[in-house]
């Protein structure tokens, strides 16, 4: 689309959405006028832009503006083109969303000193930077981020240094770049058309904010967020430093007092800062999740660390550096606190491997512990509904509590969340998952989407929060070969990602969908390629939708589906009217609706209209 077309529409669109400001309205007037002093008002190109200010969001009449636009040169007109750049800039400044996020990690409650890497973080914080804190798993990145934020920005409104405001992403529950990228620009108002990738880059032109990105070494293309920022700051939590910075802070372990601190606040301060305090701060690598892990074990088994310490010197720590300790001690101190807990606590956590390392309901673990031999998934599901007393469901109140206890697990709000990455990643590598805890996992969700989206906003905002639950539930079922449970899962989710524009996530569940469906040899593989085309003609893949309803047209025919293959033809009409070829769209539309007057469909009413309007054209 040429600068001229761009502006017009741009201006017009702000007006039909109601976020004109009458500065916007004055700019595009007097660009109008400029118009009409270099061309009739009378000619083709003044009725394209009169049809174009009735439907501005006409593909086919944008088309035909820009067509007269070329016939008459006016996009070769350098004091237009400069007006036009003058109009969108105005409009940028004037209607686009201005929203000041202030996404803060949590603050870790145990924050230690680490005085002198909190003040070089702090300073390294300027506009434009790209800075990343790297060290081992369990070292403290993170507690050291949030702590940094939230020094950067303790009230309610954005640092000086980031007056567009701190956005922060996690890739440890979803390594796909174009999911974080869409959260970016989602925050700015902006779609991703044609892309995640550019929709972010526009969001991030022109401003200035702090872009935190912890779990990085999950990212699937870190240097594609790192070409999009802009002036923007980047702050990264990394293993390793891969990528290309301008600054990269290592952090090491704590120093010895500090050390000993900590593991006085977990371990109680009836621990001293004695010899064996020290001894077992360096077995430990004077990590802190190790120091907390080590705490809750003194508490819990009324242990002192001279005790602790006996223990620890049986174990591979003794022969092994300062680095090996950092990297072990963790999965030591796992093993050895799960094997002070209850089977029914370790099928816990076992469960919430399962899940996204988000917070968690504890109804969703007591519905995978439910002990029934080889439950289907309809059975299962009839279990929910009808609540039957006679079911075996163990104390996971008292198991979370065990968890609690020992540091695995924390409250969050009134849900709970295993505490650390490298515990959720033990829980996924370690430990057996309880039979058919996927399939009754899947099934819990998919009486809960239905269920929350018969409420509308209010059942939405609800499932918002179980989001990454169940886009890593869905993974997981494709993972195990569940084809039954992610095919349900897949058509629960659907329609709630569609209507809340989460365009990414719907493509991945679409075409987990459509995978289930092949191995199930079911009938709907159609309808999923339909919903693929319809999620790319949304994000503005017109190319690849129409491959996609094109296949489905031909399995629709195959079948003799005839409301499948109504479907299809409309759908392709519509992505023959993006692209403009307005004949081509009718002659889809046309087929679509006589089908549809033939098996008396409702659609048909909806495919008139359609035609309607690419007549007015």
């Amino acid at each position: 689309m040429d600068l001229i077309t761009t502006a017009l529409v741009a201006a017009l669109t702000a007006s039909a959405s109601g976020r004109e400001q009458p500065e916007t309205r004055q700019a595009y007037q007097a660009f109008k006028e400029a118009l009409y002093q270099k061309f009739d008002p009378d000619s083709e190109l003044a009725v394209a832009i009169n049809g174009l200010e009735k439907k501005p969001g006409s593909i086919g009449r944008q088309k035909v503006l820009q067509e007269e636009i070329a016939a008459v040169m006016a996009d070769q007109d350098s004091e237009l083109l400069s007006a036009a750049q003058t109009l969108l800039e105005q409009i940028n400044l004037l209607v686009r969303p201005s929203p000041q996020p202030l996404e803060r990690p949590q603050r870790s409650a145990s924050f230690i000193n680490r005085s002198n890497e909190l003040a070089r973080l702090l300073a390294s914080l300027q506009p434009g930077r790209v800075i990343a804190l790297c060290g081992p798993g369990g070292i403290g990145k993170s507690a050291l981020v949030a702590e940094a934020i939230w020094r950067l920005a303790p009230g309610n409104a954005p640092p000086g240094p980031f007056p567009d405001g701190i956005i922060y992403y996690n890739f440890r529950n979803q390594s796909r770049t174009d999911i974080a990228l869409e959260h970016i620009g989602r925050i700015f108002g902006e779609s991703p058309k044609p892309s995640p990738y550019e929709a972010a880059e526009r969001a991030l032109a022109n401003r200035q904010a702090l872009l935190v990105i912890d779990g990085v070494d999950q990212a699937d293309d870190l240097a594609g967020v790192l070409a999009i920022k802009g002036g923007c700051t980047v702050l990264l939590s990394s293993r390793e430093c891969r990528e290309a910075v301008v600054e990269k802070l290592n952090l090491g372990p704590l120093p010895k007092n500090e050390a000993a601190k900590l593991l006085q606040v977990w371990g109680g301060w009836q621990v001293k800062t004695d010899t064996p305090t020290q001894r077992v701060c360096e077995l430990l690598g004077r990590t802190p999740l190790a120091l907390k892990l080590a705490g809750h074990y003194m508490i819990k088994q009324s242990i002192s660390p001279a005790q602790l310490l006996t223990w620890l010197e049986t174990t591979p720590l003794v022969d092994i550096d300062s680095f090996q300790r950092q990297m072990k001690s963790v999965p030591i101190l796992l093993d050895r606190s799960l094997s002070q807990v209850s089977q029914t606590a370790q099928q816990t956590l076992a469960v919430t491997g399962l899940l996204a390392l988000a917070p968690f309901d504890q109804a969703v673990v007591v519905e995978a512990l439910n002990t029934e031999a080889n439950p289907g998934l309809l059975s299962t599901m009839r279990k929910i509904f009808k609540q039957q007393a006679d079911e075996k469901v163990p104390n996971v109140s008292i198991a979370i509590r065990e968890l609690v206890d020992y540091g695995l697990l924390e409250m969050v709000e009134k849900r709970y969340q295993i505490s650390h990455p490298l515990i959720h990643a033990y829980a996924q590598e370690h430990l057996p998952q309880p039979v058919q805890a996927t399939k009754r996992l899947a099934t819990f969700f998919v009486s809960h989407v239905w269920e929350q989206s018969k409420l509308g906003p209010e059942g939405y905002a609800l499932l918002e929060i179980d989001r990454p639950h169940l886009m890593t539930l869905l993974t997981e079922c494709l993972e195990a070969e569940d084809w039954e449970a992610a095919y349900s899962l897949a058509t629960a989710v659907e329609d709630y990602l569609d209507r809340r524009g989460y365009w990414t996530e719907r493509v991945i569940a679409n075409e987990a969908g459509l995978i289930a469906a092949w191995q199930l040899r079911r009938p709907s593989e159609g309808a999923w390629l339909g919903n693929l085309g319809d999620a790319y003609r949304t994000m503005g893949h017109t190319e690849w939708a129409i491959k996609h309803f094109e296949k489905a047209l031909a399995i629709a025919r195959q079948s003799g589906n005839k409301h499948s293959e109504g479907n299809s033809l409309g759908n392709l009409g519509l992505a023959y009217r993006d692209l403009g070829q307005i004949e081509q769209a009718k002659s889809y539309l046309h087929q679509s609706l006589t089908i549809f007057d033939r098996i008396n469909s409702p659609s048909a009413d909806l495919v008139r209209d359609w035609l309607d309007e690419l007549e007015e054209e």
